[in-house]
């Protein structure tokens, strides 16, 4: 009797043609190899991109794959970081990840993260083909119909410049602006001073701890455990109330839960640690767009030009950053320090939010947001044009 589970395999004159939405990132000299190769007729409708392990891919094409093959440097955090990013994006994608020097610890990492399969460099064409027939073949009929959530991580300048604060608002604001029937969603992440839930007058039972921590039991079910609904309509997951290790985080985990719950909502927003770590990294790499909060204060902008600094140096394209100024004065209805603060950043500002402090500070030890106390706040309004422009930043 034949063995029935074994993989396909392919002789020189005999590969057939190989699945549109076929995408194959590498290095220069290893594309030139499969354009060039005896069967190369079998890649004639593949998207070749050259490039290095660490640089970021074409978010158009990497939507329109069915199959991807990437290269992967494993030494190099950017590289590994570029794969979670694009597997939390398309959890439907079927991944094989080409490696020159594999071990067995790195390829179990790998599976884990969602890769389908692993290739070796430098490349065998018929061996490869035959990978990507059988990962296409396997995904074939399984493609996730369940779509992803727009996700926004929210990043402090420094400690103290209200992120909280825009966050919290800038949630009741979606809610009841963007968001269909399944609402807006904020995970708290950040795991030694996260604070959502006091400002919000929630006791939640259970934490996004409780996510971290589950592994492979970690399900659709595991997250609706963890989501504490607000009077403000909009859900919370909450950082655990005792202070956890930020080096403790499995990547994996924590992507495939954020997965989890941008399918149960219409939106979701991130808390991001102030201290920086290679999950939040990969959490920020998987973001639709990433928020950067900031006041006028020389620190804050001198951190936040240096957090600008990072993000591109991951990979982030600058596009998918946008840069938030809390508490600006205005004058004659115009923002003091905008321009001031564009070019200090050399980036964009996509919005001001008023200086409120003292009545926000007032609502918050109520367990309110200003506009329950105030109707015709500044900040308010400023938050809910904020939403408005988030609104339409879905892709």
């Amino acid at each position: 009797m034949g063995n029935f589970d074994r993989k396909l395999e392919l002789m020189n004159d005999m590969i057939p043609t190989l699945p549109g939405g076929l995408v194959i990132a590498a290095n220069a000299a290893e594309i030139e190899r499969l354009r060039t190769a005896s069967v190369g007729t079998a890649y004639r409708g593949a998207v070749f991109i050259a490039t290095t392990p660490g640089e970021p891919l074409p978010r158009d094409i990497v939507d329109s794959a069915r199959v991807l093959v990437i290269e992967v440097d494993p030494e190099d955090d950017v590289s590994l970081r570029r794969v979670g990013g694009i597997r939390a994006e398309r959890p439907d994608l079927a991944i094989i990840a080409a490696l020159a020097k594999a071990d067995v610890s790195l390829v179990r990492t790998l599976i884990r993260q969602g890769v389908s399969d692993v290739a070796t460099l430098p490349f065998e064409p018929v061996e490869l083909a035959s990978q990507i027939l059988d990962a296409s073949a396997k995904s074939a009929g399984k493609e996730s119909k369940v779509s992803l959530a727009p996700m926004f991580s929210i990043v402090r300048g420094t400690g103290g410049c209200g992120t909280s604060t825009v966050l919290t608002h800038l949630a009741a604001a979606l809610q009841e602006d963007c968001a269909g029937s399944k609402g807006v969603c904020i995970v708290d992440l950040d795991l030694q001073g996260g604070d959502i839930a006091p400002l919000l007058g929630v006791e939640p039972k259970v934490t996004v701890a409780s996510l971290l921590d589950a592994g492979d039991r970690l399900d659709a079910d595991l997250v609706q455990a963890a989501v504490t609904r607000t009077r403000h309509d909009f859900s919370l997951i909450a950082a655990p109330e005792m202070i956890e290790p930020l080096d403790t985080v499995d990547v994996d985990y924590l992507l495939r839960a954020l997965a989890l719950v941008r399918q149960q909502f219409d939106i979701v927003l991130l808390d991001l640690p102030a201290n920086w770590t290679n999950w939040a990294l990969s959490t920020a790499l998987a973001s639709t767009r990433v928020l950067l909060v900031t006041d006028l204060s020389i620190a804050s902008l001198r951190q936040a030009k240096r957090k600008l600094q990072l993000l591109s140096s991951i990979g982030l394209e600058k596009d998918k950053v946008e840069v938030v100024v809390n508490r600006l004065e205005r004058r004659l209805f115009k923002a003091i320090g905008v321009e001031e603060a564009e070019e200090a950043l050399n980036h964009h500002v996509l919005a001001g939010l008023a200086n409120e402090g003292a009545a926000i500070r007032g609502a918050q030890d109520q367990g309110l947001l200003i506009e329950e106390i105030e109707s015709r706040s500044r900040f308010a309004r400023d938050i809910r044009a904020l939403a408005a422009q988030l609104c339409g930043q879905g892709g």
